[in-house]
């Protein structure tokens, strides 16, 4: 049984504060399933914008899928969880704000929004502009986790990299490796930690539906 069978969003107020952006910043919905898609995923990675890591981390993260910059319509067995995916960048920020303005006003369809995945836009420290701004971004996101730089995925297109499924053991810390050969610690960690997020979703979800069958809340194995 998929996420999208077994889970009802309800009906939450949007924080205080927070206004719809105009329909020009808000991202479409899929009027279809998601087309390109095989398996159908745990979660969707939407990239707010192009060049936002999402293609990337789809094909790395064995439970994850790319939405194609569109939130998902949640059609048949399609799961309703969506982890948003942005450059660290304040262009690439403030599209992320807008699309968890556009989530929490009710202008996103059926999905429920997990976390905000930040990529690094570039080597070294992030200036303390942009991390205060993903600060105050990933207060409406829920969970927020940040992607380093890796020079070597810059090399080779999204397909080339290595995948990580859930179950795989975790590298020691200590040990150099080359991420177009293993998935970095970092990376491992972020998958694990949205496989978490989702299952504790889920078990909410069942929680709150005494009518629904308690045996069906685990959602599919990755």
């Amino acid at each position: 049984m998929t996420a999208a069978m077994i889970f009802r969003r309800h009906n939450e107020s949007a924080p205080a504060g927070v206004v719809a952006p105009p329909e020009s910043r808000r991202a479409p919905i899929w009027d279809r399933p998601v087309p390109g898609v095989g398996r159908a995923p745990l979660v969707w990675l939407l990239g707010v914008h192009g060049g936002a890591g999402a293609s990337s981390l789809a094909h790395v993260l064995a439970p994850a899928a790319d939405s194609g910059r569109r939130w998902p319509g949640v059609f048949d067995r399609e799961s309703p969880f969506v982890v948003l995916v942005a450059r660290e960048t304040i262009a690439g920020l403030t599209r992320a704000h807008d699309l968890l303005r556009q989530h929490h006003s009710g202008f996103a369809g059926s999905c429920e929004v997990l976390g905000l995945i930040t990529v690094a836009a570039r080597p070294g420290r992030l200036p303390a502009e942009i991390r205060r701004y993903r600060d105050v971004v990933g207060s409406l996101a829920g969970q927020l986790w940040q992607v380093p730089w890796y020079e070597e995925w810059t090399l080779v297109e999204p397909e080339k990299l290595p995948v990580w499924t859930p179950g795989d053991p975790m590298p020691q810390k200590k040990r150099k490796i080359d991420p177009l050969e293993e998935v970095p610690l970092d990376v491992r960690e972020l998958g694990a930690d949205i496989v978490a997020a989702a299952r504790t979703a889920l078990e909410e979800a069942a929680l709150d539906d005494p009518a629904q069958d308690r045996g069906s809340s685990k959602p599919p194995d990755q």
